[in-house]
């Protein structure tokens, strides 16, 4: 016998006879006695004599007001009764966001651990005053890039997970970063606290799809990153079958991706184009380099999320485009300042691509969004003369 179930027995009983008035005062004192804390070892015994004397009690009882049998019964089994676990909520690989927006908080705890047997390693985010709005966003690196400064940082592992906490900060104490090296968890680093931004990077050990739990008593943010691909359930879109002309393109992918060389000077936006296909909406950024330097596609992130909401660099101011779901595009070491003088607000309202617009240019940190209307696979393409990066978006 437990000793949280012992001491609620024990309250319960002395309640049915202080609060049953029509037991003898006689009786009631025998239950009061046998209910009384007691060793260990004459425990047992003597809760049980207490509860026989409750149910005697309540057999006299029952012929002269049998509605005390409903009462008495239906508490005690609510106290045997167990609770009924929560139903298991699925492995998603896609991004995903929840949260109340407007949710002032702050981060007090960060606690990963490994749930090996049961596929899955888990990290706890605590905080107190509730969970704010939060956007997950899952990567195919581990490389992020920090806020507000834009400066790289890489962590150990070879895919990523983004967590970005919206009116939060941490709490002095909570570690900036920590290497559990669990299987699938590898590093859990703090890559920005801006503005009442706050955000983490998840290290991994491969590309795994992830459950979030928002749970109370206290408050936090559960994150489970599966351990082995039995563990998740796929809930990213299906690829459709390409085109026979586009066949040459490549293929579709429902992941994110990254691309593109690394290097300096900052590479020049010049153009920005947004178009329908026959399968596919086309996103094309233009660059060129800067005198004296060879053109290259600037190292970029493209990042698929459950939503279109975004947030500016380095503001943190929180934008809503067009769609339910979104696209987010970093480019690292590249700049439209100076160079691109076209509308930073494109509203296309294409079959999936539905609004293009710049979230930031900091820093020689260049980062787009893009509003969808639906989920959808891309495919990037890295293409010279001109030099230009170009996302297609799979249309139905």
């Amino acid at each position: 016998m437990s000793d949280d179930f012992e001491k609620k027995l024990r309250q319960h009983l002395h309640s049915e006879a202080e609060e049953t008035r029509e037991f003898p005062r006689r009786l009631r004192g025998r239950i009061r006695d046998g209910i009384a804390p007691r060793s260990r070892a004459r425990m047992a015994p003597q809760l049980a004599l207490a509860g026989a004397l409750v149910l005697v009690a309540v057999a006299v009882l029952a012929f002269r007001n049998p509605a005390i049998i409903t009462v008495v019964t239906t508490s005690i089994h609510g106290i045997i009764q167990p609770s009924p676990s929560p139903t298991p909520q699925p492995f998603l690989c896609q991004d995903q966001s929840g949260g109340p927006s407007g949710q002032t908080t702050q981060l007090t705890g960060i606690r990963p651990a490994s749930h090996a047997s049961d596929g899955y390693d888990r990290v706890v985010f605590d905080f107190s005053g509730g969970i704010p709005s939060w956007d997950l966003i899952r990567q195919e690196s581990a490389t992020f890039v920090r806020d507000a400064s834009g400066q790289p940082v890489t962590l150990d592992g070879t895919a990523g997970i983004k967590l970005v906490f919206r009116d939060a900060d941490a709490a002095s104490g909570v570690p900036a970063d920590s290497k559990p090296a669990l299987t699938s968890v590898r590093e859990i680093a703090q890559i920005g606290n801006f503005e009442r931004v706050l955000t983490y990077g998840i290290g991994i050990s491969s590309s795994q799809c992830v459950r979030v739990l928002q749970l109370s008593g206290p408050s936090r943010l559960v994150v489970d990153v599966a351990t082995t691909a039995s563990a998740s359930t796929t809930a990213a879109p299906t690829p459709l079958p390409t085109t026979p002309a586009a066949t040459d393109l490549g293929p579709f992918t429902c992941q994110d991706r990254s691309g593109g060389t690394s290097g300096s000077p900052a590479m020049q936006l010049t153009d920005v184009r947004v178009a329908h296909q026959t399968g596919f909406d086309r996103i094309v950024f233009e660059f060129a380099p800067p005198a004296g330097a060879a053109p290259r596609v600037p190292a970029y992130t493209l990042s698929r999320q459950a939503s279109a909401h975004f947030v500016k660099d380095p503001s943190g101011q929180a934008v809503t485009m067009r769609g339910s779901d979104g696209l987010r595009v970093v480019f690292q070491q590249a700049t439209g300042v100076g160079t691109y003088s076209k509308s930073r607000d494109l509203i296309v309202n294409l079959p999936v691509v539905q609004e293009v617009e710049q979230l930031g240019d900091f820093e020689a940190v260049l980062s787009w969004g893009a509003g969808l209307s639906r989920p959808s696979c891309i495919r990037t393409l890295e293409l010279s003369n001109p030099t230009r990066l170009v996302i297609d978006v799979q249309t139905p």
